[in-house]
């Protein structure tokens, strides 16, 4: 339990350096903008590229988690994020610095967030603070989104655009630091025979399986497509925002950078709110995971439709007080609290992955729509419309995996079928049909030497009926274990029946 949390506070701190630097966007945008001198709709991607890449890549950061470990991958992340903000300080127009900041540095800071996003769920697995720690360590998104607004507005007023990239790459390689804190679990077997010799050791990762059934659930797709929409509008507030406050409402960079560090503290707060509430779902389920998904996504939608209204700069940051809020549900532990129940916690990591792939596509479209929208009508009223009806709708959406999480179903079976195993596979099953065969005719041998054995003695009958008088104790040691019998193969027969239908589910 002790190193879980050392787990988490490395899950958080690296949350902070991804967050501060692909959802700071914004506040480089300016800085493109300003140097550069392009138009805000090509410049827009440069702020859409790096948050979706860092979403983008997560199937594949899946695939390598299972495959390599989440130690091994936070590490190559934090190279690579590090290498592709060094890269662009060399970079003489706006295509190459798409593809060094935008696609390369979002790749590394994904395969990053990855590796936290697993690790922790893994290590509370089964226990009733799961989604608080989840909240805990995803809550460094909100603290990096707080601290990194005017970290990136002082480099580039000190050192330049160029500057300001090649100490941020300095500062992302702490990831490979704290990604070294991933210890692997130790081994189940392990924990049960110390004794027995294996080679899976506890510093070691045993690679799984990728199963993709997932993909046939429909469910699954109402998620993505919620996710797909939540985005592509939070997208266009993160892209635009500071523009919107800077060049319409006349505030000065400095308080318009300010308004993401709003955003961060709300997110912060919310995280962890969130995550503590889902874990009384069993008190009440009106604290299910899905409701305050929900709910939050709704207050997102709503709260961005009164930016047409002009309340000045103090209407902008309650606004992102509330943004923030809505955030802590698209990024914190909901999310993977729902996948985790329709899915089952040994299969979060491919779900999750996709899930994370859809948003990034949102993202990577919303900001460039609404630089287009405002480069033709010139007016920021039309995206921000835009942006919350796709946030309602996300909500909206949301209604039909609710019925399933709300209720059991043949969907929502993770619970029925997750107990601390995993579903075997075809040769397993097979196996494990072998061992049970064996068992059944070693007990049915055993129980008709003592039907034998009870008859040749005194002539009791093969239910004990009749007293042995000449052998005491027989019919008493042959009840007992007939008891024995019938208790080993009821247990047995439930579990080869709760195994069997998980196999089904899964097929």
């Amino acid at each position: 339990m002790f190193y879980g949390w050392v787990v988490v506070v490395a899950a958080a701190v690296i949350r902070i350096l991804v967050y501060g630097i692909s959802y700071t966007s914004g506040v480089v945008y300016v800085v493109i903008l300003e140097n550069f001198r392009t138009g805000a709709a090509e410049t827009s991607w440069i702020s859409s590229l790096i948050t979706a890449m860092t979403f983008l890549i997560t199937p594949l950061a899946g695939v390598l988690v299972n495959r390599f470990g989440w130690r091994i991958v936070s590490f190559g992340g934090g190279l690579l994020a590090c290498t592709g903000l060094l890269l662009s300080t060399v970079a003489a127009d706006l295509l190459t610095l798409c593809l060094f900041y935008g696609i390369i540095t979002g790749a590394g800071c994904g395969i990053a967030y990855m590796s936290g996003s697993l690790a922790v769920p893994k290590y509370f697995q089964h226990q009733k603070i799961q989604n608080l720690a989840v909240g805990i360590a995803s809550a460094g998104g909100g603290v990096g989104s707080f601290i990194f607004p005017p970290i990136v507005r002082y480099l580039d007023n000190e050192y330049g655009w160029k500057g300001m990239f090649m100490i941020l790459g300095g500062i992302v390689l702490h990831i490979c630091v704290f990604g070294l804190l991933y210890r692997p679990l130790p081994n189940r077997d392990e924990n049960e025979n110390p004794t027995r010799k294996t080679k899976r050791q506890s510093s070691v990762h045993v690679p799984e399986p990728n199963d993709w059934s997932f993909l046939c659930s429909l469910t699954f797709h109402f998620v993505a497509a919620n996710n797909f929409l939540f985005s592509f509008g939070a997208s266009i507030i993160y892209g635009h925002l500071a523009a919107y406050a800077q060049y319409h409402l006349h505030i000065n960079k400095t308080d318009a950078a300010f308004l993401y560090s709003v955003i961060g503290i709300s997110i912060t707060i919310a995280k962890i709110t969130q995550g503590l509430i889902a874990d009384y779902h069993k008190v009440h389920p009106i604290f299910k995971a899905i409701n305050q998904y929900i709910l939050f996504y709704s207050i997102g939608g709503i709260a961005t439709g009164f930016l047409l209204v002009d309340a000045g700069y103090a209407g902008l940051v309650v606004y992102c007080v509330l943004f923030g809020t809505s955030m802590a549900a698209n990024g914190g532990s909901l999310i993977p609290a729902i996948l985790m129940e329709l899915f089952g916690q040994n299969k979060l990591s491919l779900p999750y992955g996709m899930v994370l792939a859809e948003m990034s596509i949102g993202t990577t479209l919303g900001a460039p729509a609404a630089g287009w929208m405002y480069e033709n009508l010139k007016n920021y009223h039309y995206p921000f419309i835009m942006a919350s009806a796709s946030m309602l709708l996300s909500a909206l959406i949301m209604v039909y995996p609710r019925r399933f999480l709300m209720r059991p179903s043949k969907e929502n079976n993770a619970m029925i079928h997750e107990i601390e195993i995993e579903a075997p596979d075809r040769d397993t099953e097979r196996n494990m049909t072998t061992e049970t065969t064996l068992f059944i005719d070693a007990q049915n041998t055993e129980k008709q030497e003592w039907r034998e054995f009870s008859q040749d003695t005194d002539g009791a009958d093969i239910h004990g009926q009749k007293t042995n008088r000449s052998v005491p104790g027989v019919n008493y040691e042959y009840e007992r274990e007939n008891q024995k019998f019938q208790d080993n193969y009821k247990t047995l027969a439930e579990n080869t029946k709760l195994i069997s239908g998980g196999l089904e589910e899964n097929t």
